[in-house]
This record gives C-alpha cells, structure tokens and sequence, in this order.
C-alpha cells in the first residue's frame, strides 16, 4: 500500500512547435492516484519536484497516465504523478512513449524495467 511518485522527464530539442502526447503505462500491480502534483507542490510537501509543464490535458485512467502539452524547444519537460502498490510480485515497467499528435514520426519511448512489490512485513 506504498504510494510512490513518478517522475517523466522529457526533453524537447526541436525547434518546431508541436502538440505533444505522453502516454506513461503503469505496471502491473500498481493504481494511480488522482492528485494533482503540481497545485500540491505549493503545500511544501513536494516542494523537492522538479519545475512541471503546463498540460493542456491530463487523463488519469486505470492502467497509464496521459498527458497532452504543447512545446518548442523548450529543453527539459517535467510531468508528474502517484501511484500505489496494491498487488505483491515482480513486474514488467513498460516503456513511455512521447510523440507530437500531427507528426507520429517525432517520437520517443524510455526502456522497459523492472519492479518488485514486496510482501507487507
């Protein structure tokens, strides 16, 4: 029953404007909590989040997090949520994917990984 905090880091290099969409899938094993981490950076608490893009929208479903923002050459995008561990196991991390909404050429996807959610002690 971990919460933990994902943190995306995209970096824009273009120079052209475009529309963008992340499409961040959760493990297995894990449920996303609907808090908007960038009003709640102002509490203090998550004060250590690096500086978070605008998005003109932001989905939080079931199995991924999604969210479309414009940028152009803006360098380093940060975006941000939580997730909990409900289900004890070893799981695959599936890859993020970021691409521009008009040119599904410019895109790019992390690595997959790895995780283990422990039994509680």
């Amino acid at each position: 029953n971990e919460v933990v905090v994902v943190v995306v880091a995209v970096e824009d290099t273009s120079s052209d404007w475009s529309q963008s969409l992340l499409v961040d899938l959760l493990p297995a094993g894990f449920e996303i909590e609907n808090l908007r981490l960038a009003n709640a950076r102002d509490t203090g608490d998550f004060d250590w989040l690096p500086d978070l893009a605008d998005t003109q929208y932001t989905e939080y479903l079931d199995d991924r997090f999604v969210a479309a923002f414009n940028s152009s050459n803006n360098g380093e995008l940060g975006f941000a949520y939580m997730m909990r561990a409900v289900t004890p196991g070893r799981y695959k991390v599936p890859a993020s994917v970021v691409e521009d909404m008009y040119l599904p050429e410019r895109m790019a996807r992390t690595e997959m990984g790895e995780t283990e959610i422990l039994d509680a002690p």
